[in-house]
């Protein structure tokens, strides 16, 4: 799992953008700043993405494009430098923003896993996430509000009942609100999946206001995208979760979407056809902690093949 930087190191790192950026910056100046990248692998990270920060400068969204007029409005190189500093320290010094941007959260995670990676994360509350491969995520530090924010991939929250503090997973599409339940959310490419496996859960859609919620029970699946709440078809909720056990359990599925999903967790993707694969499925639970013998029991359901060619694999009818 991926360490996320100190807020020190941020600091450092926005100082270390604002010098560099303007016009005094000398040979010497990046000499130094390199030496402190090099100290610690979180030094670099920090750097990188501060400097990734200027870049999405010129994209903001509708929270930060106030701030972004104030602090970004120059006229030469040394004005750009400073203005990198000063969102370094409302990075630090300004809650609403270091906590409620989402372009701004995502560039320093809390918890990060890597291709394959599942985790189990326990919140001071009594709260349990477990992170799917590839998830990204964020603390909320919202007011007294508990939750989080999910930047990429998919969560599964068992939620500690308590009434007066509910817990919120929030995306880039709308928030998922819970009491005391368990569910799923997947943030996609152009969406976000809420799925319930547990109690209730009401589902909002980003900028629309509370009419556009919806309420969903166990086994209901709804998608976030748009501005709209979509309600999905019906699922099982036992099965629902079993990827956070270490399964991925199909049943009946065109096995192109299964092979789909098992590449999230491989390091190297299987390639395959999906015309070729076309009216072949498969039903089962694989084992997501060893992508391998996953693909070894779809090719022994399915009766397709695997050539391999150096590192690479592919799936043949």
């Amino acid at each position: 799992m991926t360490q996320s930087p100190a807020p020190d190191v941020i600091a450092r790192a926005a100082v270390w953008a604002a010098e560099l950026a303007t016009d005094e910056a000398t040979p010497a100046d990046r000499e130094a700043c390199d030496a402190w990248c090099r100290e610690h692998p979180t030094h670099r990270l920090a750097m990188e993405r501060m400097l990734k920060l200027d870049l999405d400068i010129e994209r903001p969204d509708r929270a930060q494009r106030g701030a972004m007029d104030v602090l970004f409005k120059r006229k030469s190189v040394r004005a750009r430098g400073i203005g990198i500093l000063a969102m370094g320290a409302c990075l630090l010094g300004c809650g609403w923003y270091a906590s409620g941007s989402m372009a701004v959260r995502a560039l320093f995670p809390d918890y990060v896993t890597g291709a394959g990676e599942l985790r189990a994360v326990r919140l001071a509350d009594g709260s349990t996430l477990n992170l799917d491969t590839k998830t990204s995520i964020g603390l909320s530090r919202l007011g007294g509000k508990r939750g989080v924010f999910l930047f990429d991939g998919r969560l599964l929250a068992h939620v500690a009942k308590d009434a007066s503090h509910p817990f919120v997973v929030k995306t880039r599409d709308g928030t998922a609100t819970a009491l005391g339940t368990a569910f799923t959310v997947e943030r996609r490419d152009d969406a976000t999946l809420i799925v319930v496996l547990e109690s209730r859960v009401r589902a909002c859609a980003e900028g629309s206001g509370s009419d556009a919620c919806v309420d969903l029970v166990p086994g209901d699946r709804a998608s976030l995208r748009g501005g709209k709440v979509v309600r999905l078809g019906h699922v099982e909720p036992e099965a629902a979760g079993l990827w956070a056990e270490g399964w991925l359990a199909v049943d009946d599925r065109p096995v192109s979407e299964v092979l789909v999903e098992l590449n999230r967790y491989r390091d190297v993707p299987v390639a395959f056809d999906r015309v070729s694969m076309s009216g072949v499925r498969v039903s089962g639970s694989f084992p997501l902690t060893d992508p391998d013998r996953a693909l070894d029991g779809i090719l022994r359901s399915t009766g397709l093949r695997a050539k391999q060619s150096g590192g690479h694999i592919e799936v043949l009818r």
